[in-house]
């Protein structure tokens, strides 16, 4: 554990490292160097540390410290340690998260390792992604996901979400593979049953391919969620697949009273400040796809994939934990706003563009993470 660091300033200090990474990268940018043999070469052996840095720095962090859900998975962890009952594995609800647990658990009882795996699978999935989708030029993106405002929300609070969207998005980059992906897309909703949504996504997005469809759907659904939020929010309480997951209705139908409550507070308010987040993927592969015509399959079926997730979210946008769904298209969005840029030159001083397209992906968390 970083002793060194207090609990209360750990998320800052990751937040300034990112902040000084990603000027590093712009700065690359307008230097023109950031596709060149000897950066690529750099980069790609620095990304390779930079994982292992924040998986070392996310698993090493104080398991009573101030990290969200991460002291309910503790007290879980310990309850299981002490229990003094043999491991047996489960296929019940989120079998994976809870059989890796549970060996840990009662097989070593060090509850670092445990939140240690749990980084390695969450970082290390979406590095691994990035290799396999941008092959050397990697580093880019993985910088553009490590600077989105939720990156470390979700490697110390919501844990299981971003393990298992991590995992469903390196299934994603195994299309030519169908079992491999299947897998992996089975192994994601095994730690968080929300990735089945992704995956929902993903097989329709698979078959219907035309965006047009998904972009009028997406400007459909805000405002229907506008004019007739509620009214949707407390439908999709009475549909069978949330009826089944108690969590899951639970979230849609949780109070702002309970909420504060709880000691939580967030704001159940129709989010313009997050409507206009979640479009800034909407306009970038509007941009690339219909307007400069940026022919890539696989690129139209991710951007599908992410306007179908984020217009589910915006129905329920006044739900009191609606983040938490959210953070199913959000995951996916650092892949829609950067690929284009790494596939092919669009403009004659692309990698300026490329520059001020990282200050302008990273803004919003600029705001959230540091200035507020």
């Amino acid at each position: 554990m970083f002793d060194f660091i207090p609990n209360y300033e750990y998320a800052h200090y990751f937040d300034l490292a990112v902040l000084v990474i990603v000027l590093m990268a712009v700065w690359q940018c307008a230097r023109g160097a950031v596709f060149s043999r000897d950066t690529e070469y750099l980069n790609s052996a620095w990304g390779l540390i930079l994982m292992v840095l924040i998986v070392f720095y996310m698993g090493a962090r104080d398991p009573n410290g101030p990290f969200g859900d991460t002291s309910n998975y503790t007290s879980t962890f310990w309850n299981k340690a002490d229990s003094g009952s043999p491991f047996a594995w489960t296929w019940n609800g989120e079998w994976l998260f809870v059989n890796l647990m549970n060996f840990i658990a009662k097989t070593t009882k060090n509850i670092h390792l445990f939140y240690t795996i749990c980084a390695a699978v969450y970082v290390g999935a979406l590095w691994h992604a990035m290799v396999r989708i941008f092959g050397r030029h990697y580093y880019i993106p993985f910088v553009v996901i490590i600077s989105m405002f939720t990156f470390w929300q979700y490697g110390v609070n919501g844990v299981r979400n971003g393990m298992g969207a991590s995992l469903f998005i390196l299934a994603m980059t195994y299309v030519e593979n169908l079992p491999v992906m299947i897998a992996l897309s089975l192994m994601g909703a095994g730690v968080h049953k929300s990735i089945y949504i992704m995956i929902g996504a993903g097989a329709l997005a698979w078959f219907v391919k035309n965006s047009y469809y998904y972009l009028a759907g997406w400007i459909t659904c805000v405002i229907l969620s506008y004019f007739a939020g509620l009214a949707i929010q407390s439908t999709l309480t009475n549909i069978p697949f949330f009826g089944m997951e108690d969590r899951l209705s639970g979230y849609l139908e949780y109070s702002y009273d309970q909420m504060v409550n709880d000691g939580y507070v967030v704001s159940t308010q129709f989010r313009w400040d997050f409507i206009l987040y979640s479009s800034l993927a909407v306009f970038i592969g509007y941009y690339f796809i219909f307007v400069r015509k940026f022919k890539d399959e696989y690129y139209h079926w991710i951007y599908n994939i992410y306007l179908i997730t984020n217009a589910f979210w915006v129905l329920i946008i006044r739900a009191a934990y609606s983040n938490r769904f959210a953070q199913i298209s959000w995951f996916i969005m650092p892949i829609v706003l950067i690929y284009p840029f790494m596939k092919r030159r669009f403009w004659q001083n692309h990698e300026r563009m490329l520059g001020i397209a990282l200050l302008i992906f990273y803004a919003f968390a600029f705001y959230y993470n540091i200035l507020r």
